[in-house]
């Protein structure tokens, strides 16, 4: 009977942790007689067997003319040796020469830890999620960070997954679509090393309300049309507003280059035209009510005064009961640009808008603090 050949892991062989279970694997022995062989593997981690971690007697041979063997894990970050010999018709071969390898460091991630929204905080439509990167130890590659967020703690189904690099220090995601409004949901990230095939445990999740969400497919639209369906062309980033003095609503938001459409009432230039309106939206009764105001040229401010506390409702022709609102200083009051879409003889042009902000309604004049106007 002849030694066995070692064939894999190859001498000197360097094997991830992640690479785990190792396979062993020897060219058979020649036999002189016709006796079917068995096999022995043997691992440790000094080249005399003096420290076995691992030994499996009587291991069928291959068919193939090869004998495979995948073994236990074993420890990380060790070096190691392995042999194999025959045996069969009675007859022990003897153990092939030693053959070094070597298990990589173990690589570990661990969990997230969740920043924001914290359980219970009121949220947009598409809020920014952010955690404080997970500790890691080990050769650590790059790491992804996988945002789930769902309507139920068993994440069953999962509403919207986002994976994003790793940032400095904490890392964050923001949705590209809106979720559900005025809705109880939750969130939770995995963390992975996908070059190594490492993933760390889920953080445990966490739950949030999208208090600051109108689903504007159950909005009543009031002497405006129903932009439900109207693509998110524009971004609103700010809206600033003091119900006392002069009423101004100011928004902040990106020109995506909606055309002008013609001002048919008259003025000095005849040429001149809006592009588009501020759009305001009331829950009264338990309702969501919303409307086209205010128009907006190219040039202006991006404030509009005239939209105080007692005037806002009355304003643009909006209807009941919209037009009796009187909004309560704290109350949400939702706000939006759009392309032209105030009902009347100033012609609509492309149907796009922004997202929606909500936010507590302010009035200086009954105590709560304005902020600057935008410039």
């Amino acid at each position: 009977m002849t030694v066995p050949r070692p064939l894999s892991p190859a001498a000197g062989a360097a094997i991830r942790n992640v690479d785990q279970p190792v396979t062993l694997v020897v060219a058979n022995a020649v036999l002189t007689q016709s006796a079917g062989a068995t096999y022995t593997f043997e691992v440790s981690t000094d080249s005399t067997f003096g420290t076995k971690v691992y030994a499996k007697s009587g291991v069928a041979a291959g068919s193939t003319g090869q004998t495979s063997l995948t073994i236990d894990k074993i420890a990380a970050g060790t070096s190691y040796f392995w042999r194999a010999r025959a045996e069969g018709g009675g007859t022990t071969g003897p153990f092939s020469a030693p053959r070094a390898f070597a298990i990589g460091p173990a690589i570990v991630i661990d969990s997230a830890t969740l920043v924001s929204p914290i359980t219970g905080a009121g949220t947009s439509a598409r809020p920014t999620f952010t955690v404080t990167n997970a500790t890691r130890s080990g050769p650590i590659g790059a790491l992804t960070y996988k945002f789930e967020v769902a309507a139920n703690a068993a994440f069953s189904p999962v509403l919207i997954s986002g994976t994003v690099a790793e940032g400095v220090g904490r890392t964050s995601f923001t949705p590209s679509t809106d979720l559900p409004a005025e809705t109880t949901l939750f969130w939770r990230v995995t963390v992975s090393d996908i070059g190594n095939g490492v993933t760390g445990p889920t953080t445990l999740a966490a739950s949030f309300v999208t208090t600051f969400a109108i689903d504007l497919k159950k909005v009543v639209y009031l002497n405006s049309p129903d932009v439900s369906g109207w693509p998110q062309t524009a971004v609103l980033s700010l809206v600033e507003q003091d119900g006392g003095g002069d009423g101004p609503v100011c928004m902040s938001y990106t020109d995506p280059g909606w055309p002008d459409s013609h001002w048919p009432f008259g003025g000095e230039d005849p040429n001149f035209g809006v592009y588009a309106n501020q759009w305001y939206f009331a829950r009264i009764g338990g309702t969501w009510y919303g409307g086209a105001g205010e128009w907006i040229y190219r040039g202006a401010s991006s404030c509009k005064a005239g939209q105080g506390t007692r005037t806002i409702g009355p304003d643009a022709g909006f209807g009941p009961p919209f037009n009796t609102w009187v909004p309560q200083v704290g109350e949400l009051v939702g706000f939006m640009v759009s392309s032209v879409a105030r009902n009347g003889p100033v012609k609509r042009t492309v149907d796009e808008r922004s997202n929606v902000i909500v936010q507590p309604w302010r009035d200086s004049s009954l105590g709560s603090r304005a902020l600057g106007r935008i410039q």
